[in-house]
């Protein structure tokens, strides 16, 4: 990423305002006890906004990365993985330290476990996640058609996520205020310190590069595994250790699969989506897209049950997008 996309002063201090604001808000209804106000009990209402919620799902995403990695731009794919992988993590993470509950309107005795979301509430990872990835696809799009109409739309989009969370009763207030200001935090930390730390480990030999992948996803897996063998199920009664829920495995898996096949990839398949006509740029998203939620739904039929079967199908799910992908992609261009 060069320099000068880097966010311009202007528009850091226009982020802070906003966020300030938005948090200062958020307080004061907090203040004047309107921490569950925006829940409403009506079908239409909910029906809308759970469509709405939806959007920051992590398959909704994978789905996205898919896109602009078949017919994009890799490097910005890779990106924007790696800006909702660590901002999932961080969430998991900072929910299990928390351990704050959920709203009496998360409660569902008709589902599996009781509950709608059976995660902790602080911070809503919907909210968090909407802002690092979305908010990232902003910055990429931001003078694109026209300068910060992408963004404007976001910005928007992210807004009714966040409040989706409150309206369909599993956060609080002080949930979204949290998701937010984490998030923000991280889409700029990661905006600016993504272009000084990439050059330095491209610099690195293949092998070298793997090994860093290697030991970083593993490590982050392990860590944040034994710390909170319960994560993901922290409101249900005494739930299983390990099991095949949660944030850890996934993160873990996904940048192991990830950063080893787009190594992998750009060494010895070197597939360039901007070279791509029109033509080729629809066979390839509607194989590619389709091949991915086969392997998806599939690997999570025959690889589940556990942490490490979660952080393996992960790892086989990313793999495959980022190198088999592009391999099948090139031998399908040149016929």
């Amino acid at each position: 990423m060069a320099e000068e996309e880097i966010l311009s002063k202007k528009a850091l201090i226009v982020i802070c305002v906003i966020s300030i604001i938005i948090i200062i808000v958020g307080m004061i209804l907090l203040a004047l006890g309107y921490n569950k106000a925006f829940y409403l009990n009506y079908t239409l209402i909910q029906a809308i906004f759970k469509v709405i919620t939806y959007l920051g799902e992590p398959v909704v995403f994978i789905i996205i990365i898919a896109i602009f990695y078949i017919v994009y731009d890799k490097k910005f794919a890779k990106n924007l993985a790696f800006s909702l992988l660590l901002s999932g993590y961080i969430n998991e993470f900072v929910k299990e330290i928390f351990q704050d509950s959920r709203p009496p309107a998360n409660a569902a005795p008709e589902e599996e476990y009781g509950f709608v979301e059976t995660s902790y509430g602080f911070p809503s990872g919907h909210t968090q996640t909407a802002v690092t990835t979305w908010g990232y696809m902003a910055y990429e799009f931001k003078d694109k058609p026209k300068p910060y109409i992408v963004p404007i739309i976001l910005s928007v989009l992210i807004f009714l996520i966040s409040i989706s969370r409150i309206i369909i009763g599993v956060h609080d207030l002080q949930d979204i205020i949290g998701g937010f200001a984490i998030g923000i935090c991280l889409l700029v930390a990661f905006i600016y310190l993504e272009p000084i730390i990439s050059p330095k480990i491209n610099k690195l030999s293949l092998i070298i590069k793997i090994l860093i992948a290697v030991i970083v996803s593993v490590s982050i897996f392990i860590i944040g595994t034994l710390l909170f063998p319960t994560a993901g199920l922290g409101l249900v009664d005494n739930p299983p250790l390990y099991a095949d829920e949660g944030s850890f495995a996934l993160v873990g898996g996904a940048m192991l699969g990830l950063s080893v096949g787009y190594l992998l990839e750009n060494e010895y398949v070197n597939y360039k989506p901007s070279e791509l006509n029109k033509k080729q740029k629809i066979i390839n998203l509607t194989i590619g897209i389709v091949s991915l939620l086969i392997v998806y739904l599939c690997l999570d039929l025959v690889v589940s049950g556990n942490v490490v079967l979660r952080f393996i199908r992960y790892a086989m799910i990313s793999f495959i997008l980022t190198f088999f992908g592009p391999v099948m992609f090139k031998k399908i261009n040149r016929k």
